[in-house]
């Protein structure tokens, strides 16, 4: 070989070692400099929706002419995409160009779309980024297990009901008697919900939102859960008003709709919420004395008071009532507010009528010294009151009391 071949060689050689690295695309990064996706890795793929924005990093895409440096291939009608800006710096991923864009598509969009994005290189070759748009999934609703539990809002349900029914998609709410007057402190208001998305595979770009809630009754506030991704369902949370719900005084039916980001998808939940306006009794019976509290000397008076979930209609209010060993007590007579007071020392049972503006009520006996009735200790004694038969031990129209009958030393 002569020596001006050998130099020419020499110089190629030169040249080609000295050659910049491989143009092209490399990473992309959801814009907080954290890789989703590498070169050779599959499909890049995003979620649905307009102004689905991200970066993509590789050796001189920053150069990229912002004219005609940028395309879009095989993109269908309504699809598009826009280069928002270039760089070079971000995070650690420094001295790599990046492109930062934007993709627009339906928020309805049915089924997986493809398409590519095209950088220019300095040396005029297309570097491609192919990209899978992929729809919204769907997702479930239903009320949480803890929604169903009626120490979930217990104070506000007290003796009513709380039910999941209809494949735990309706939540009946029953109130109890006397809510309307209840003014009683309550801070259990809380009910949720379980919401699971449908399975979708990985999304690179995914961007969190709120799913929006509509339907809600007027004594009730709906709080989204934090902001997440379409991978997440919709969990939620119903902050109930106290004073709003216990005023009610006719059913309430509500049909909450839940929709994702991409308004045809919705679940809807059922509450339904039936007030009660009977009467009833509001807190557990209190039998004593009003000198020596449930300890009763024998042959001195006893008080059961009773309060009522609203005053005794214009005809009154009758009540039943049984007290154990029926000997042991005695009616004590009526008052203005309590009439046709009966009571039998052999069964136990009697009966009153309450009347008055008012919804506490002391039903009047006396204790009396009878076998078995008393001792130095005292011995406990029951007594149960009914709003209906006797027998029915059970919600707003039962409440008892216990208290002791005490033989004094002598």
């Amino acid at each position: 070989m002569n020596a001006s071949r050998m130099t020419a060689a020499v110089l190629a050689l030169t040249a080609l070692t000295v050659l910049p690295a491989q143009a092209g695309v490399e990473y992309v990064t959801a814009g907080n400099c954290t890789k989703v996706w590498s070169s050779g890795q599959g499909e890049f793929s995003i979620i649905a929706g307009p102004n689905v924005r991200f970066t993509v990093f590789g050796n001189s895409v920053d150069l990229i002419n912002r004219t005609n440096g940028f395309r879009v291939d095989g993109a269908p009608a309504g699809i598009s995409a826009r280069l928002v800006s270039l760089g070079t710096a971000c995070g650690d991923l420094n001295n790599t160009g990046f492109a930062v864009v934007e993709v627009d598509s339906p928020l309805a969009l049915a089924s997986n779309v493809q398409l590519t994005l095209g950088f220019r290189m300095p040396l005029g070759d297309w570097s491609s980024l192919p990209v899978t748009i992929k729809p919204f999934p769907q997702f479930n609703l239903t009320w949480s297990v803890g929604a169903g539990n009626p120490n979930t809002i217990g104070c506000i349900t007290k003796t009513g009901t709380i039910e999941r029914l209809d494949q735990d998609t309706k939540l009946r709410i029953t109130l109890p008697a006397g809510h309307q007057q209840d003014q009683t402190t309550c801070n259990q208001t809380r009910l949720g919900t379980s919401g699971i998305s449908a399975v979708v595979a990985a999304v690179d770009i995914n961007p969190a939102f709120r799913y929006s809630v509509t339907g809600v009754p007027a004594f009730m506030t709906a709080t989204p859960a934090e902001t997440r991704s379409s991978a997440f369902g919709a969990d939620l949370f119903f902050t109930i008003n106290v004073a709003g719900i216990r005023s009610q005084t006719a059913p309430s039916n509500s049909t909450i709709t839940v929709r994702s980001r991409n308004p045809a998808l919705t679940r809807t939940l059922i509450l339904e919420v039936v007030p009660n306006l009977s009467n009833g009794f509001t807190q557990t019976a209190n039998c004593r004395s009003r000198t020596t509290g449930d300890t009763v000397d024998v042959e001195n008076p006893l008080q059961c008071e009773l309060r009522l979930a609203r005053p005794p209609a214009g005809n009154g209010q009758p009540i039943n009532f049984l007290v154990q060993l029926a000997g042991c007590v005695k009616a004590e007579g009526t008052t203005t507010d309590i009439t046709d007071f009966t009571y039998s020392n052999v069964t136990g049972e009697g009966r009153a009528i309450l009347h008055g503006p008012g919804t506490i009520f002391e039903i009047p006996f006396r204790t009396n010294a009878g076998s078995g009735c008393a001792s130095t200790a005292g011995v406990e004694h029951n007594a149960q009151f009914f709003i209906g038969p006797v027998g029915v031990r059970s919600g707003a129209n039962f409440t008892q009391d216990t208290f002791r009958i005490r033989q004094p030393r002598q």
